[in-house]
């Protein structure tokens, strides 16, 4: 199995749990350097700005509330939840910009 499966971004979480279940060390071996070696890309993958913001230390998330003129005070998964409620509106609120440009356009 290992030599046939090619292991990619987006089936090595797949591959690793599927190791990890039925305790298959040399595929576990393998799916972990892949993803060693392509530590950015698999930070990125699948997790989108909700990682990235976990990923941030608390005065970077305070720095990016105090941007966007949110309160800073707060737990990390308070400010993260304020980030990402923020992040959903502004897009909708885009979304709906483009959608009045559309319609406007006709």
């Amino acid at each position: 199995y290992v030599k046939e499966t090619k292991i990619t971004m987006d089936n090595a979480m797949d591959n690793l749990l599927y190791a990890d279940a039925l305790n298959l060390a040399l595929l576990k071996e393998v799916v972990m350097d892949f993803l060693a070696g392509n530590s950015t890309a698999s930070q990125k993958t699948k997790r989108g700005k909700d990682y990235d913001l976990s990923a941030m230390s608390v005065s970077e998330l305070r720095r990016k509330l105090d941007e966007k003129g949110l309160n800073v005070d707060g737990s990390r998964e308070a400010m993260i939840e304020a980030l990402t409620t923020t992040n959903t509106d502004e897009s909708a609120d885009a979304k709906r910009q483009r959608s009045n440009a559309d319609d406007s356009l006709e």
